[in-house]
């Protein structure tokens, strides 16, 4: 088991979108953070919206992980603070991986029927998840605009999990 304990000891998990057709599945979102937990010790914290309280809630009731729910919890301030103070935001297109990047933090932003090239943080530090899907960005509100997105469905996580590897890794040089 790996530990992350040299500088910030969390990680930020956005699970939650405005648009449910941006949103990752929830059954992937504790696969993910079990691992994060069983293979790097590191805890995590779900930020998300009073409206996505419970939802957070609920990821956290199915984790075998030290996992927080502070959906609902923040102000927007208080939000970028929580983000500043992690050492990575994982997330689905939407508000927090742009207050993450603002606060330095590095991030990693899953994209399926929205555009990357119009919406995703610049910089080095800052990667995207895409479906290898030609219909990619189709800019549609899910597949023939009817709410689910396959290509969100069937993003799987060893894939996600590289990334966030890779991420973890170049951390750890920096500590």
């Amino acid at each position: 088991m790996k530990k992350i304990d040299k500088l910030k000891n969390w990680i930020t998990i956005n699970p939650f979108s405005r648009w449910q057709y941006k949103e990752w599945n929830d059954q992937k979102w504790i696969e993910i953070i079990n691992w994060l937990w069983q293979d790097y010790a590191i805890p995590v914290i779900i930020t998300g919206s009073p409206e996505e309280k419970p939802r957070a809630e609920t990821l956290i009731r199915q984790c075998n992980a030290q996992a927080f729910n502070f959906a609902g919890k923040t102000t927007l301030e208080e939000l970028a603070g929580v983000l500043c103070l992690s050492c990575l935001h994982i997330g689905v297109d939407s508000a927090a991986p742009h207050i993450a990047a603002a606060t330095g933090t590095p991030t990693i932003t899953i994209y399926g029927p929205s555009s990357w090239k119009d919406w995703a943080p610049v910089g080095k530090d800052h990667r995207l998840i895409l479906p290898d899907m030609d219909c990619v960005p189709c800019r549609q509100k899910g597949c023939d605009n009817k709410g689910p997105s396959r290509c969100l469905d069937e993003l799987d996580t060893d894939h996600v999990k590289h990334v966030i590897r890779e991420a973890i890794d170049i951390y750890w040089k920096k500590a």
